[in-house]
């Protein structure tokens, strides 16, 4: 497989300069989008779970914008209606 296909852009991930320990204890900032985070396999269906239900939370809402969801650490807001359908992916795979 060529090593482009596992480079951090083409598994979702986005690049940046960040320690080891930040990432560790923000692992949403290793995700630019909630499909990233369900595909990710080096992370359980628990941990995927509460990962996105951080992101859907009303504490992650974007002021004005209630359909938005920035969850700190990530680089941009996404729909609501994407994070909820990672949630219900995870249920029909049974990662819960």
């Amino acid at each position: 497989m060529p090593d482009g296909l596992n480079s951090p852009e083409a598994l979702g991930l986005y690049s940046r300069p960040e320690t080891l320990e930040t990432s560790q204890s923000q692992p949403a900032s290793l995700f630019a989008h909630p499909s990233a985070a369900l595909a990710a396999s080096a992370m359980s269906g628990s941990d995927k779970r509460a990962l996105l239900a951080a992101w859907a939370s009303d504490a992650s809402a974007v002021e004005g914008q209630p359909a938005l969801r920035w969850l700190p650490g990530t680089p941009e807001p996404v729909a609501v209606d994407d994070i909820l359908g990672c949630l219900q992916a995870l249920d029909r795979e049974g990662l819960h």
